[in-house]
């Protein structure tokens, strides 16, 4: 504990940097530097995403408040005062991933400069690459959820009741900024118990022994921890079965049948290892392929006993489908859709086990392609945030010439200010817009089109389509955006035709 009036904070803080790991201390100023590699373009630009156009204008707490992330709206609040500020929260999200991968490295024995940074450089770009880094009010929420699910882990570790606590106390700060992280925390774990199994040298009864109490501890403080959150959201009084909220996760409502189940994750799970997906190139997938390969033949080749080999095919088996920990427990929910960052933490371990485990060619062949693998993910944070950024531009561009054209209405009987948007314009998606969850989103509705118009600063009020009944009547009539036509004036309202796709 730091005394305010025993040292100087400068001294106290330089004896306890002093005390730390040199080669973590190395490893933290070289994953910075990658986290900027990455999103350093993102960071120098105001990349609106379709949340963030609604999220930009809520001056409290209330974001993630129905999807029973209370914690995310409150750090928003009263740390930044709900203002979004991409250069600061993607700085603060940086150094947050950072000392995630830098404790996972730890948990895991790594040792050396070069090992942790490849196996962290892995642990906290991909996550941003996949999800963290679309929602620019998210970004610290989420990369604080991360933190929280790794460090409940490694409480969970340490005997003791007063460490069970805490990590059941993490578990809910997790769950209270994003629910899916217990995934992370679930692979976390098995990658953990794989590595004490190959490097600690330990006999049959002892790892048995050692990691059933270490098991039976972190199930505890998972399970509290969830249980306690599931009460905290239901006193609140959120809907735990609402859309993405906590039923998504702990709710076995929509469940069929255990071989049904089973057949929905062994299928997302090979989509993710073999089937190319929007910003996520087929050579990216190649080469994780090949680092589970190697990860195979060194859980094989390793072990000096039979029980030992299978035991770590079996626990490298097993972490390919935790990440996915969710589906066991609500396989038809939307959440997993959204977030599957836990293979972030599949992946690193199939790094760790190739760095502690195999002799120098293989440490030097592996490093070789997680180079190339950490290259591929930088190319597409930056083409994301590119992609992201034009797409900002475009919304602004599209939303510009259908105000013009409201304006050149020479209806003596509009105001010039209201209007009634009818249906949705679902923008072109060609090359380089492909749209992904959170990229290059192409539509633009009644919402969206009222947040943009304040964005711009314009007098229009958007009024609901009920208020002027006709509306509906004209949009029928009448062809859509951006055809002659389909802007014109009903009843002293302006009415906006995107589509022909409405009631």
């Amino acid at each position: 504990m730091v005394s305010l009036h025993g040292a100087p904070l400068d001294q106290s803080f330089s004896q306890w940097w002093e005390r730390l790991d040199s080669a973590y201390k190395k490893a933290f100023f070289t994953l910075l530097l990658v986290n900027l590699l990455a999103f350093g373009f993102r960071m120098a630009n105001l990349t609106i995403h379709h949340d963030d156009v609604w999220q930009i204008f809520i001056e409290d707490d209330i974001i993630g408040y129905y999807l029973g992330r209370f914690a995310t709206g409150s750090f928003h609040y009263y740390t930044q005062g709900a203002h979004i500020m991409p250069f600061l929260q993607m700085a603060q999200g940086m150094v947050v991933m950072t000392l995630y991968g830098l404790l996972v490295a730890r948990l895991w024995g790594l040792e050396k400069t070069t090992d942790i940074v490849l196996v962290a450089s892995i642990l906290c770009v991909f996550p941003y690459m996949a999800q963290v880094n679309q929602y620019n009010a998210l970004t610290v929420p989420y990369s604080i959820a991360h933190f929280l699910a790794a460090a409940a882990i490694a409480l969970s570790l340490r005997a003791g009741p007063l460490n069970l606590a805490l990590a059941a106390a993490l578990y809910v700060g997790a769950f209270l900024f994003y629910q899916s992280v217990v995934a992370n925390a679930a692979t976390i774990f098995v990658v953990y118990v794989l590595s004490t199994l190959l490097f600690t040298g330990s006999t049959g009864s002892s790892f048995l022994r050692d990691i059933t109490k270490s098991m039976t501890r972190v199930v505890i403080a998972g399970a509290a921890g969830g249980l306690l959150y599931i009460v905290i959201v239901l006193l609140v009084g959120v809907r735990p079965d609402s859309y993405q909220a906590t039923g998504e996760a702990f709710s076995l409502h929509r469940s069929t049948s255990i071989l049904g189940d089973l057949s929905v994750i062994a299928k997302g799970t090979r989509s993710f290892f073999l089937y190319p997906e929007n910003y996520f190139p087929a050579a990216l997938k190649w080469l994780q392929l090949a680092l589970l390969i190697g990860a195979g033949v060194v859980c094989v080749w390793l072990p000096d006993r039979v029980w030992k080999k299978a035991v770590a095919l079996l626990l490298l088996s097993a972490s390919l489908f935790s990440p996915r920990l969710l589906q066991f427990m609500h396989p038809a929910g939307d959440f997993h859709n959204l977030t599957l960052t836990a293979y972030a933490v599949t992946v690193a371990g199939f790094v760790m086990l190739l760095v502690r485990g195999g002799d120098v060619l293989t440490k030097n062949l592996s490093s070789i392609v997680v180079i190339f693998l950490l290259w591929g993910y930088l190319v597409q944070a930056n083409w994301i945030s590119t992609v992201n950024y034009l797409n900002t531009l475009a919304h602004y561009t599209a939303m510009t010439q259908i105000l013009a054209r409201a304006r050149a209405l020479t209806d003596a009987d509009w105001d010039g200010k209201r209007v009634v948007v009818i249906g949705s314009y679902q923008m072109p998606s060609r090359y380089p817009y492909r749209p992904a969850t959170g990229v290059a989103t192409n539509y633009i509705d009644h919402e969206h089109f009222a947040n943009l118009a304040r964005l711009l600063r314009t007098d229009i009020v958007v009024l609901p389509s009920e208020e002027v009944p006709k509306a509906s009547k004209y949009a029928a009539a009448h062809p859509a955006w951006p055809q002659p036509g389909s802007v014109g004036v009903v009843d002293g309202v302006a009415v906006i035709v995107l589509s022909n796709e409405h009631p």
